[in-house]
């Protein structure tokens, strides 16, 4: 698990630095051009140039275009962010946890598109696949406030909605009561046909962090607290609940 979560903070350092670093021509204002390699730096509001074996750092707001198709100047950018109202967002992750209720660290994708209310707030609808002890799509209404309207801001996030079985029960259960009785009989086995699958309610609160590389793409990690109660129904009237506590772990992309 800790080499897992390792692996996924390296890959978005690793990331982040190559997507950043653009090689081209910089046109500023006062009608300079300078060729080499930039990125921008201070959550966009500077650009660092290389070219020659010398540095030189400039304002965003010195700065006029850029030759190639990477990354813009922030006023550029958020110009074309104030009219873009929807974004979607991908993630992938475990389900982090203890054995006792299903595995360890399930795997889980999900996706969401997301409509923007305000400049910081967020509504969106949301599906994925998590690979409990049978095969889940959840489906979501997905909240997020994001604390800066900048390139890079930590933001907290809501889903809620319920887990649609996708197959059949993979176990068979023991010690359950029928529905209809508190007391009587007492707890039993039941049949090899074992429990059919009914699904769930999800909440799923937590905080990210987001990284965005350009106007319509970036990276976020998120972690969060994720329960839901997953149900079955069995033979003459038996019926069970088992509810999940996890800590999820996720890396995802953002894009308009």
């Amino acid at each position: 698990m800790k080499k897992l979560i390792l692996l996924l903070c390296a890959s978005v350092l690793a990331f982040s630095v190559l997507a950043q670093t653009e090689k081209g021509q910089v046109y500023l204002k006062n009608g300079s051009i300078i060729k080499g390699k930039y990125v921008y730096i201070n959550d966009g509001k500077q650009l660092r140039v290389e070219s020659a074996g010398n540095v030189w750092i400039f304002d965003a707001a010195d700065v006029d275009h850029l030759a190639t198709k990477g990354v813009k100047p922030l006023s550029m950018v958020n110009e074309e962010q104030d009219s873009s109202t929807w974004f979607f967002r991908t993630e992938l992750g475990v389900l982090a946890g203890n054995a006792d209720n299903s595995q360890t660290a399930p795997f889980s994708i999900s996706g969401s598109a997301n409509y923007l209310v305000n400049p910081n707030f967020s509504a969106g609808l949301g599906l994925g696949v998590e690979f409990l002890k049978e095969s889940y799509m959840p489906v979501f209404a997905n909240f997020e406030y994001h604390f800066r309207k900048q390139l890079t801001t930590p933001y907290v996030f809501l889903k809620a909605g319920y887990q649609v079985p996708l197959e059949d029960s993979n176990d068979i259960y023991y010690d359950v009561y029928p529905v209809w009785s508190s007391f009587w009989p007492w707890p039993g086995e039941i049949s090899e046909n074992g429990f059919d699958c009914k699904g769930g309610v999800l909440f799923n609160p937590g905080v990210g962090f987001n990284q965005m590389f350009s106007q319509n793409f970036g990276m976020n990690f998120a972690v969060g607290y994720q329960f839901h109660r997953l149900n079955y129904d069995g033979e003459s009237d038996y019926s069970l609940a088992i509810d999940y506590n996890r800590v999820t772990v996720k890396i995802g992309i953002l894009f308009n």
